[in-house]
């Protein structure tokens, strides 16, 4: 048994593992909530970024800035969830392909957005309406984009490679 099995082992000991592996309804509520926070998540912050590309030039950028609130909300909602997912049952993850290629994305959509407010967040309220973005803003948006996409692919994937499920 390597580190890894021993830590898979230590999840499934723990009480939240227990929880989804004892009530039916666990696994389908948190799938549930794990949802509704992708939609927010991806709803929102989707908009922000096809707002930086260029996309609803008549809608005051500060307005859709305001919606990441309601993305990070949806980010919370999903880390719980994912967590609970993961501790629930660490062997559908830990050795799959497809888990890792959701953290992956999951890294690089998460240093985007940390760099883009920590760099650029106070520079939107600047923006007029119909104003062209500039260039730093529109990749930070293609790379919010791609990510969440791929985030989304991977998570689609778990089912079908590796052992998941």
């Amino acid at each position: 048994m390597d580190a890894v099995d021993t830590f898979a082992l230590w999840l499934r000991s723990t009480s939240i593992s227990e929880f989804i592996r004892v009530y039916p309804w666990g696994w389908p509520a948190a799938e549930t909530l794990h949802f509704i926070g992708l939609s927010m998540l991806i709803g929102c912050a989707g908009m922000f970024d096809l707002r930086l590309l260029g996309f609803m030039p008549k809608v005051p950028i500060k307005a859709v800035h305001d919606l990441l609130f309601w993305a990070k909300v949806g980010f919370a909602l999903n880390l719980v969830t994912g967590i609970v997912f993961f501790v629930g049952a660490p062997d559908q993850y830990i050795r799959n392909t497809a888990w890792w290629g959701k953290v992956l994305f999951l890294v690089i959509a998460g240093a985007n957005a940390f760099l883009f407010e920590t760099k650029f967040g106070r520079q939107v309220a600047d923006i007029k309406v119909g104003e062209e973005t500039p260039v730093p803003f529109k990749v930070a948006a293609g790379v919010s984009l791609v990510s969440w996409f791929f985030v989304t692919y991977w998570g689609r994937m778990l089912p079908f490679i590796g052992n998941a499920f």
